[in-house]
């Protein structure tokens, strides 16, 4: 009777069926490292969604070389809910300043450490012939990344801090990071965070990637009860890894470093060197 009870639990097990582990994809960071290669880079497409009030969608490529993200190209669009687009059919004209370009597309090319910025609040205060503002060093982005993301795992630095501080279940890692951390790790966030906010405020993501490893989508949360922010929800898609991208900065004929005093309500704080 004692061996056929043990051996029937015996055949349970070995009949029983197996649960299958989430299957791991390839190491990330060596996968966003094999991408390093000059004239190649990613398309990146980012949206802050569920927002009642401003909300941002920014689109472009990054390109690549042997280090890591040597150029971008981004333009951002800011949405204002409940705004009546047709409001100004009826007034008469007026001259577009800061205050009333904040809607209007900006677009920022930023190549080594030096940005151009077309459009936007910073395109409404150029002085008449100039097209193009000419900042270095200069930012990835310029009025409009107050509304935006500043994390980026397209970088090789970003990409192992985040990985560090996060937990894998599958192709889906969460994490979080303070942004005095990231500062500390990321150029691309320190070329970014043009503005102040606290170092204690934490960043929380969940990032996913293809089987390949490297980062397909991420979505990151800002909260802060202590200062007053949030929460504060992100969306960045990665796609077309490997393609060629070729960024080239703007006719020097159409750049100026200069804004016109009259008009310059905002600025762009200098840029950090590093």
């Amino acid at each position: 009777m004692k061996k056929y009870v043990i051996s029937g639990v015996v055949a349970g097990l070995v009949l029983a069926p197996s649960v299958p582990a989430l299957a791991a994809p390839n190491d990330p960071l060596a996968a966003l490292r094999a991408q390093l290669r000059e004239g190649r880079g990613v398309t990146v497409q980012q949206r802050t969604p569920g927002r009642d009030t401003t909300s941002l969608t920014r689109g472009g490529r990054l390109q690549f070389d042997k280090d890591g993200i040597a150029a971008s190209d981004l333009t951002a669009k800011l949405s204002f809910p409940g705004r009546d687009e047709t409001a100004d059919e009826f007034d008469p004209p007026k001259e577009e300043n800061q205050a009333t370009s904040l809607d209007k597309p900006e677009r920022t090319v930023r190549i080594g450490r030096t940005s151009y910025v077309k459009g936007g609040p910073i395109g409404a205060a150029l002085p008449a012939g100039k097209t193009w503002y000419k900042q270095s060093p200069g930012w990835t982005s310029g009025m409009t990344a107050m509304e935006g993301d500043f994390i980026n795992p397209a970088e090789p630095s970003t990409l192992k801090a985040m990985l560090s501080h996060s937990k894998r279940s599958g192709s889906t890692y969460k994490g979080s990071m303070t942004v005095k951390e990231l500062l500390r790790v990321s150029a691309w966030t320190r070329a970014t965070l043009w503005w102040k906010l606290a170092s204690g405020v934490k960043v929380n993501w969940t990032l996913t990637v293809t089987p390949a490893g490297l980062p397909r989508t991420m979505s990151t949360r800002l909260s802060s009860p202590k200062v007053g922010l949030g929460p504060v929800t992100m969306e960045t898609t990665y796609s077309g890894w490997g393609a060629k991208v070729s960024i080239k900065a703007p006719p020097a004929s159409e750049t100026t470093t200069e804004l016109d005093s009259d008009k310059a309500l905002l600025r762009l704080p200098p840029a950090p060197k590093r």
